[in-house]
């Protein structure tokens, strides 16, 4: 599928690289990219080869949030040019919210490459991600209250389960920009790695990930884990039991206790 705003790559090992490609814009989201990272995402759900999901940009910036220059000439900038009725009447389809939520509730695991400044909902791109990993040339700027508003696009909600409640009430009422080794500090970055170690350190991982662990579990354990953030000691227990029987029921679950006693590398058929 050809997009406007963002570039893909699926390889031999399904790994699926989504870069955002606007850099003139310095990779300001809107709309249209909105709705193409959501028909990407979805694509990659139900793609059985696609196991693990790469996120990162084009040029020296991540995302820097809202298009500034389009919000003060038109007063918007992430509703569609030419809205259908559907548009109209359903926009969170593919607002920014409908991205960071996307990112974390779809089943195959996300890794965000930072290669550089993330700032607004370019840090709501980042909090979707399940691992971070940043660039020395990146930087963090939560600033949604510095411009007057508060963060709508998601990371609320996903912050302070990423960092406690205390350090995502400080970094968000500030509006500070943190560098990569200070949000690694806090806890919102997994690794920071040299620029030119970036995409390197990602696939490193994305491959730990395919050649180690069974696709389904994979995919069942990322929805166990989020469910259990919002989910009773007994909802969880009573989830994960079902993902239990599910997985436990596959061939490469077989397959995994076979390898395992034979000492060889196990071979996934993703069923």
């Amino acid at each position: 599928m050809s997009y406007e705003f963002i570039l893909v790559d699926q390889d031999e090992h399904g790994i699926v690289t989504v870069t955002i490609n606007d850099p003139d814009a310095k990779n300001a989201v809107n709309w249209t990219m909105n709705a193409e990272l959501i028909a990407e995402m979805e694509r990659i759900e139900n793609d059985p080869s696609a196991r693990v999901m790469i996120l990162t940009a084009t040029g020296r910036i991540f995302c820097s949030g809202g298009n500034i220059n389009r919000i003060i000439s038109t007063g918007k900038v992430l509703e569609p040019p030419n809205p259908s009725v559907r548009e109209v009447l359903f926009p969170s389809e593919a607002d920014i919210k409908h991205v960071v939520t996307s990112l974390r509730t779809m089943s195959k695991p996300v890794i965000g490459a930072i290669n550089g400044p993330a700032v607004g909902s370019g840090v709501g791109l980042a909090v979707g991600c399940d691992i971070r990993i940043a660039s020395t040339a990146s930087r963090f700027g939560w600033v949604f209250v510095k411009r007057g508003i508060v963060p709508d696009d998601g990371s609320v909600f996903y912050m302070q389960q990423i960092v406690g409640y205390a350090r995502a009430f400080e970094w968000g009422v500030t509006g500070r920009s943190l560098s990569a080794e200070q949000a690694h500090e806090i806890g919102f970055v997994n690794h920071v790695v040299e620029p030119d170690q970036l995409m390197a350190k990602a696939r490193e991982i994305a491959m730990e990930i395919v050649e180690n662990c069974p696709p389904l579990t994979v995919q069942a354990f990322k929805l166990t884990l989020g469910e259990s953030l919002t989910q009773s000691v007994e909802e969880a227990s009573r989830f994960t039991a079902r993902a239990q029987d599910f997985v436990g029921a596959t061939e490469d679950h077989r397959e995994a206790v076979r390898a395992y006693a034979e000492r060889r590398k196990p071979v996934w058929v993703g069923r």
